[in-house]
This record gives C-alpha cells, structure tokens and sequence, in this order.
C-alpha cells in the first residue's frame, strides 16, 4: 500500500469530460458555447496531482456513504482552498458518465472527478479490494491523501482494509473532512479565498447584468413590496393556508350537512309537535 512520502504511479485515463472539470448546466446559465468541449480526452495523472490537492477514494458513485463525503466536501471547498488546497478529486472506480452525472445530479461544482474505471491507479497503490459480496466487483477502499507534485503527502485509509468484508462494513471515520481540515489547518498553509469565475462562466443575476433606472431600489421599499406581496399571496389562497384537516376534509363537511339535515329533521318534527299537526 502507498505511505506517506511516496510518489505517485503515473497512469493515463481515458475519461469523457471537459477540461475544467464538472462544470456542467450546474451552477452557471451562460449557455453552453461558453463551456469547454465535453469529450473524450487522455489525462496524466501526475499533472492533474502537481498543484497541491486532495484524492479521495470512495468504492462507488451514488452510495450513501460516498455521496454524504461527496457533498460535504463540495459544499465546505472554500475552507480547504485557503488552507492551499487547489483541487479535491473524488477518485472511483467507475465510468465516466456514472462520475459526472453522480456530482451533476446532486448539484456539486467545486469538488472533481476521476473515474478509474479500469482500476489501474486503485491498483498500483494498494487501495484495490474485493467487494463482490456487494455485488460490486473490484472497488476501491475508502481514503483520502493530500498531494502535492505528486507525492503523499497525508494519507486517511480507513480501518479494516479487505475483500468482501461484509454487505454492511463500510468505514467512513478516517477519511471524514473533519480530520482531513485538521491536518491542513496544523500545516498552517493559507491562501486568500477563491475566485468565484473559476467555476461560474457568467452569473446573469440581477444584482450583476442589470440595475435599474434610476439605480438600486432602497432596501425598505423591497421590504414593503415583499409584504405586500406575500399578504396578497395569504389572502388568495386563504382556504389552502388555514385548511384543517380535522374538521375541513369533505368526509368532515359531509358528516356537517348530515348532522344538519337530521337536526333540521328533529327541529322540525319537534316544532310539528308543539303545534299539535
């Protein structure tokens, strides 16, 4: 198994994707002439791992576990790139469409990906395993290294590394962004945040492609128009926001005409019987 201070093995991957990473109709509107070409296309392993970065090993796209790891590190990214961090490459194997539509669907843009689908890198370092019992095939154990020009830096192997382990066993405690961010914050590495445009071609939000006449409306007055709004929201659909399902259901106001119509019935009697009819 690869250590700590151990150079990479330097594999080319064959992967349908772009250049830049992810970056799909997630995260930006700009349209898609403003995307770098989506293809087949070779990647060298060590030039992808030479600015510092993270690998994260997971045995397959869409499980539970992977895809929590996942979207944490996307969503908590800006953190670890100012502790020098530049990539976070979340490495399976599995094929390229599988990847990217695994971060696409779950709206991910700042982490990346690698599908090792042949595992020929999984293999050369150790991290290959058995998980047939899962109906898996070849996987690879769940990790995570820092990298930097290829070499180890710090490496996270969950604990119990093994074939066909169990249906259930499937660690996530070593690997967890909390220890990952602990180490690089004793590093004591930092960096200034990142540039939003590296993921964002164009934003064509109102606050950045278009002010208004006369400039920005004041703060207050959106305010006011806001609670105009949402009063007029309350007031149409009045019946919907204060519907009670316990007396305002049809079977409950069917049930309210029988008891009237049987009141009625007996007020009526009641009144024949008053009058001697």
């Amino acid at each position: 198994m690869v250590k700590e201070g151990d150079t990479l093995p330097i594999v080319t991957w064959n992967m349908y994707r772009r250049e830049r990473g992810v970056n799909g109709p997630i995260g930006h509107n700009a349209g898609w002439d403003k995307a770098p070409p989506q293809l087949w296309q070779e990647f060298k392993s060590d030039k992808m791992f030479k600015d510092r970065c993270i690998i994260i090993g997971i045995p397959g796209a869409w499980t539970i576990n992977c895809t929590h790891q996942m979207q944490m590190f996307d969503g908590q990214f800006d953190p670890l790139y100012m502790k020098c961090i530049e990539n976070v490459f979340f490495l399976s194997v599995n094929d390229s469409f599988c990847m990217q539509s695994w971060l696409w669907a779950h709206f991910a843009v700042k982490v990346d990906w690698i599908a090792d689908g042949n595992g020929e890198f999984t293999e050369q370092i150790g991290m290959l395993v058995d998980k047939s019992d899962c109906g898996y095939g070849k996987r690879s154990w769940r990790y995570a290294m820092v990298v930097e020009d290829n070499v180890v830096e710090r490496l996270f192997v969950e604990k119990g590394i093994g074939d066909n382990v169990g249906i259930k066993v499937d660690p996530y405690k070593e690997s967890h962004y909390n220890n990952v961010y602990k180490y690089l914050t004793s590093t004591g590495r930092t960096q200034d945040p990142p540039d939003e445009n590296r993921w964002y071609w164009d934003v064509p939000t109102a606050e950045r492609s278009h002010v208004p006449e006369g400039g920005a409306p004041d703060f207050k007055d959106i305010l006011a128009n806001s609670a105009k709004d949402e009063a007029e929201y309350n007031r149409v659909n009045a019946d919907y926001i204060n519907f009670d399902p316990s007396k305002d259901s049809i079977a409950h106001k069917e049930q309210e005409e029988k008891e009237k119509e049987e009141q009625d019935k007996k007020d009526k009697e009641m009144e024949s019987g008053m009058l001697g009819e």
